[in-house]
């Protein structure tokens, strides 16, 4: 029996997805904590709806499901747009509580970074379209 082989540079997209899930779901790499419940809000916004599961369920399923219906990009952008929001929640905490800006501040660069991942990644994907 043969066994289906997956080509190299499909593996390889999927190992990016990998990286980008980690990146997006690790607080500490992202400053921004992703619940379960953020992830089926963004995906009933795209018009489909996912069950409460764990988060790198979701985000996997969201994922694969978004590059097969071509709103990959769309996708993405919602993501940013939490991580944007929290950062304003962030900013107005860390201007609010002094004591606690060292921390925010912190929040907030790694958030930046992971908002710059998501744009490298909506590049990529627009990039592998043309």
């Amino acid at each position: 029996m043969m066994e289906k082989t997956t080509p190299l540079k499909h593996q390889n997209r999927q190992n990016d997805y990998e990286s980008l899930e980690k990146h997006i779901l690790s607080v500490f790499h992202s400053g921004v904590y992703v619940s379960s419940h953020d992830l089926v809000q963004i995906g009933n916004a795209m018009g489909n709806e996912y069950p409460y599961k764990e988060r790198d369920i979701l985000l996997k399923k969201m994922l694969g499901d978004a590059r097969e219906n071509g709103n990959f990009n769309e996708l993405l952008a919602k993501l940013t747009a939490l991580l944007k929001h929290r950062a304003a929640i962030y900013t107005e905490l860390g201007n609010t509580h002094m004591a606690a800006r060292d921390v925010i501040s912190r929040w907030l660069q790694k958030a930046k970074t992971t908002d710059r991942l998501i744009k490298s990644e909506i590049s990529k994907a627009h990039y592998e379209q043309i």
